[in-house]
């Protein structure tokens, strides 16, 4: 998994599809004016960070070469795991206040998990 997402090309997509996620998350959330792209795209940075670091960990956890099976079966993990790391990053890093905030951010994170695309893959 962590071989496709470290191509150039999906790297810049990673980077630009958290982007899309988090901008998509705060303007559900904030009003417009409160919107800052410095911000939102540190912590797009910050979240493809941690969808490598996870899927180096699924491919530790699983090997390199799983089945889409397996892919499917793990889905629902990867995607708590990604919620949860957007839970935090709307906590801390974006500084949404509200806990219903921050809870809206985490389940967008984790519903758009970037992972599911790898299941395409093969």
């Amino acid at each position: 998994m962590l071989a496709t997402f470290l191509q150039p090309w999906a790297l810049a997509a990673l980077v630009v599809w958290c982007f899309g996620v988090l901008s998509a998350a705060q303007l559900t959330i904030r009003l417009i004016m409160a919107y800052s792209v410095r911000q939102t795209l540190f912590a797009a940075l910050m979240l493809s960070v941690a969808v490598l670091a996870v899927a180096a960990l699924f491919d530790l956890v699983a090997g390199p070469q799983t089945s889409p099976v397996t892919r499917l079966e793990a889905a629902p993990l990867l995607m708590l795991i990604m919620a949860c790391i957007g839970f935090a990053e709307a906590r801390w890093v974006l500084r949404i206040r509200r806990l219903r905030g921050q809870l809206i951010a985490a389940l967008m994170v984790g519903l758009l998990d970037p992972h599911l695309f790898t299941l395409s893959s093969f």
